[in-house]
């Protein structure tokens, strides 16, 4: 009962509404950009190859009049390295109307990187190679020529949310939604009221965490996925939910670094990246919802509450590559707390970012889920000792 008057008190706030036309509104701007920017990209790759083909003609002809051989060299340098920038930029013009000969040559390359890294023993490099070609290999054999980003349809829409986009959003709406959720109570008058309430006080504050969360969620997923929808309608690209474009695996320490075992890697198809993601959403919700309620509840005003959380992630952010060089590993764990680049999460990217632990998604999970018990908890705390104030 308490829950549903907390879920009800938010969608009936004037809040709840622009943060849904905010959410809306960001995606809406989010697709619209990125597809302008695929468009206008492959004008600019055309107007590119045409300015550097003028410019190898002009360095001909002065390698022509040339009778320097030191001048000489130096042209022909020149023209090599803008010929093969102009082979390179004409590849990816090819690779838009003929995604089979991108997958196919993209193979071949990791082919031969693999080739090399085992000569050099170069671990990591060893195991993302030979990962990938694997990758490749299956979908040429299953014939699906996709590659994620090759086009803006569904599936580029959610993974590309990974990058920022769905942190950036969360905050924006944690922010509008939970940062008076009990700083208005004390605000309006109202939290002696719901005190006098036959519930024990801890419920009270979990009950608008859960509201919270819910009302984020909701939010934040439920217009991803809508948007998924509809963009893999219009793009048909749902008959690629099987195309295989990520990888897991298991790892292992050599001296004091982490490497993947070649042995245990887990191939992972768009489906399971996305639902994985989402998945990795719900945390950062879960932990960010916690921390904006411990916010609204230390201050008796929604506004300090909102810059104190604000300033919070800032810093974060700020200082999270800063945390990753120093020696104290309590401090490293400070860069893992609301990872807002969710694909290092879910995808075999953080043992990469942090060598000096068994860094995985676990932990990650573990480390946010901790930070949001820790929250509540002392949300509650907070919340009763005011009440005796």
């Amino acid at each position: 009962m308490l829950l549903y008057m907390e879920i009800q008190k938010i969608l009936k706030g004037k809040k709840f509404f622009i943060a849904l036309i905010i959410a809306i509104c960001f995606n809406l701007f989010y697709c619209w950009f990125v597809y302008n920017y695929e468009n206008k990209s492959v004008e600019s790759t055309k107007q590119y190859i045409a300015d550097t083909e003028r410019q190898i003609k002009e360095l001909q002809k002065k390698l022509k009049k040339e009778k320097d051989d030191m001048k000489k060299r130096l042209y022909q340098e020149q023209i090599d390295e803008l010929t093969r920038i102009v082979q390179k930029e004409k590849l990816k013009l090819q690779y838009g109307s003929n995604p089979k000969k991108e997958i196919e040559e993209k193979a071949q390359y990791y082919k031969m990187m693999y080739e090399i890294s085992k000569k050099t023993g170069n671990y990591r490099e060893l195991e993302i190679n030979k990962v990938n070609y694997e990758i490749l290999n299956e979908n040429i054999k299953r014939k699906k020529y996709y590659s994620v980003g090759g086009q803006f349809d569904g599936w580029t829409y959610l993974l590309s949310q990974s990058y920022g986009i769905a942190f950036f959003i969360i905050i924006v709406l944690a922010l509008l939604i939970g940062s008076g959720i009990v700083s208005d109570e004390y605000k309006e008058g109202t939290a002696k009221l719901l005190k006098t309430l036959p519930v024990k006080r801890s419920n009270i504050i979990l009950n608008k965490f859960i509201a919270t969360v819910l009302t984020i969620s909701a939010l934040v997923i439920g217009i991803q996925i809508i948007f998924f929808i509809v963009l893999s309608i219009i793009t048909d690209s749902l008959k690629y939910y099987d195309v295989y474009c990520n990888w897991i695996s298991k790892h292992k320490v050599i001296g004091f670094k982490v490497y993947p075992v070649l042995d245990n890697v887990r191939l992972l198809n768009l489906l399971e990246c996305s639902l994985l993601q989402l998945l990795i959403e719900i945390i950062i919700i879960l932990a960010i919802s916690g921390a904006i309620i411990f916010f609204s509840t230390i201050f008796e005003n929604g506004a300090f509450a909102s810059i104190s959380f604000f300033t919070i992630i800032i810093a974060i952010s700020i200082f999270r590559q800063k945390m990753l060089v120093l020696k104290t590993p309590i401090l490293k764990l400070l860069s893992l707390i609301f990872p807002w680049e969710l694909a290092t999460v879910y995808t075999n990217s953080l043992p990469g970012e942090i060598e000096w632990i068994y860094a995985s998604s676990y932990i990650v999970i573990g480390v946010n889920l901790l930070l949001t018990v820790i929250f509540v908890l002392s949300s509650i705390k907070i919340f009763k000792y005011k009440e005796k104030v």
